[in-house]
């Protein structure tokens, strides 16, 4: 372990806690490659660092000590930390919350190695873990329109906007016409989106031992007479196990990496597992089906619920109401 990583950070703590009794401290777990940033994503005035890979003993010998007596405000990257660290945490009840790349990851003119456009922040846990409560299936189960300030005319506003300007959660990728590749429409379409396998959504998602093989199976069977296309992640495009597991199955895999919004084009029903993209795929008035159980999986149309929020309610939830910091 490094002396400046781990060490260093906590000594740091302890001289700010003392330095100035009356202001909390921030403890970041596992932000790193943001570490020049960190200090525009918490409340606190002051924050220190540490990386996510630490062992029982520093955690008994150095971190616990240090939480028991400075109590610091912690903050995570996702689950980037050891899962007894998150347990001790919960347990001692620490003031706490999981950041996550927000739902508009990047813009136009960012790349792939850019720090998030904006984040989200949660108190309970990563919104893609349905295991247990977070913020946001909280806010979409008991969001009162009523009384929440609720602006319907700006919710309606930031659809329309959301869908006529393509915004997705990856907005660097360059327009792709379709056209050519998926051919004459003369049947129903499905597109299959496909994950990075092992990611934690799948695993706190419900999608844990789910494939894509498994997902572009289940849309062939349910859709004998139409036409099957396949998007797998862009991660995963050079993997080629993944593409070649489906090679004899009667579908169209797209090889290159495609704007989630230009594949949805023509486009009438998503098959997935837990994808964020199901979700975008639903505010353009999609049909979705989820093979997992994603944070959206009542606002699916086989799942909708009499008392479910429209479209507009729930981007209005989403991008508004939910923890959203637009990182400069």
């Amino acid at each position: 372990m490094k002396f400046n990583n781990y060490f260093k950070p906590l000594l740091s703590g302890y001289y700010k806690h003392y330095r100035y009794p009356n202001q909390r401290l921030a403890l970041v777990v596992g932000m790193l490659p943001w570490k020049d940033i960190v200090n525009e994503w918490v409340f606190e005035s002051a924050h220190v660092q540490i990386q996510r890979h630490f062992d029982k003993q520093y955690f008994n010998l150095w971190l616990k000590p240090f939480i028991q007596k400075v109590n610091p405000v912690i903050y995570i990257w996702g689950y980037k930390a050891p899962q007894y660290f998150i347990e001790y945490v919960r347990a001692q009840g620490v003031d706490i919350f999981f950041l996550e790349d927000g739902f508009i990851r990047s813009g136009p003119d960012d790349d792939s190695s850019a720090p998030p456009l904006s984040i989200v922040m949660d108190s309970q846990a990563p919104y893609f873990d349905t295991t247990r409560p977070n913020d946001l299936t909280d806010l979409i189960a008991n969001f009162d329109f009523e009384q929440d300030n609720y602006d319907e005319v700006l919710a309606q506003e930031m659809l329309d906007y959301y869908v006529s300007h393509r915004v997705s959660k990856y907005n660097h990728q360059p327009y792709v016409d379709v056209a050519p590749i998926y051919g004459t429409k003369n049947k129903e379409r499905i597109l299959v989106l496909g994950q990075v396998p092992h990611d934690d959504s799948l695993k706190y998602g419900g999608g844990e031992g789910i494939t894509l093989l498994d997902v572009v199976k289940k849309a062939i069977k349910e859709n004998s007479d139409a036409q099957v296309i396949v998007k797998p992640h862009p991660m995963t495009l050079d993997n080629p196990d993944i593409v070649s597991t489906l090679i004899e199955l009667d579908c169209l895999i797209l090889t290159q990496s495609i704007h989630l919004v230009d594949a949805l084009e023509t486009i009438d029903h998503v098959y997935t597992i837990t994808s964020l993209g199901g979700f975008e795929a639903l505010l353009r008035g999609k049909k979705v089906t989820v093979l997992g159980r994603p944070f959206y999986e009542d606002l699916c149309t086989s799942n909708a619920k009499s008392n479910t929020p429209s479209l507009s309610q729930i981007l209005y939830i989403c991008y508004y109401a939910y923890h959203l910091i637009v990182a400069t």
